[in-house]
């Protein structure tokens, strides 16, 4: 998710946006998931 640049006692960072988007696009699928997983009602043994 960030890079990282080390530059004499301060490191700098860096947001990687494409690791964002992929991560936005996961939890997106998994929020459709659980909104079809709430309509249903099913529930899951213990």
């Amino acid at each position: 998710m960030v890079d990282t640049e080390p530059c004499g006692r301060f490191t700098y960072y860096r947001l990687r946006p494409e690791v964002l988007d992929a991560l936005a696009g996961s939890f997106a699928d998994l929020a459709a998931t659980a909104r079809t997983t709430l309509d249903s009602d099913r529930k899951r043994s213990c």
